[in-house]
């Protein structure tokens, strides 16, 4: 019995360390202007590009590194020419990723990849061959 409640106490004393520990964690995060400006000027630019899609002259693309899809999608513009802008969110560090992915949740709630913002608006989510030969390819 009194094995039972040294368990639950240390069970319980383990809980509260584990809160107090994360949430320092989290409240010591830098500044994001801080990551931001150790990244290169190619990041940023692909980053301040990625908050604003709207302001790019060509079709635009979230995507993730690992992405089946993505791949997919940078292949059939490559193979029909078509210029695009693409940023690999899980690159960058964890407080800008977060604003990435809320920002692309603006253009696709569910925050599927790809997501690609046409020049006329028009948002394409995941490797859709029909739906970007329709779109692009007039």
């Amino acid at each position: 019995m009194a094995a039972t409640y040294l368990l639950v106490f240390i069970g319980f004393l383990l809980i509260i360390f584990g809160i107090v520990y994360f949430k320092g964690k989290q409240s010591k995060e830098e500044p994001v202007e801080d990551v931001l400006a150790r990244l290169s000027q190619e990041e940023q630019t692909l980053y301040k590009m990625a908050l604003k899609p709207e302001n790019v002259s060509h079709t635009f693309i979230y995507a993730l590194s690992t992405c089946h899809h993505c791949k997919k999608t940078r292949e059939f513009l490559d193979e029909h020419q078509i210029p695009y802008t693409l940023i690999y969110i899980d690159n960058y560090p964890k407080q800008l990723y977060k604003i990435l992915l809320e920002k692309l949740k603006v253009y696709n709630p569910r925050g599927s990849y790809p997501t690609i913002r046409l020049v006329n608006g028009q948002i394409i989510t995941g490797f859709r061959e029909q739906a970007l030969r329709e779109a692009l390819l007039k």
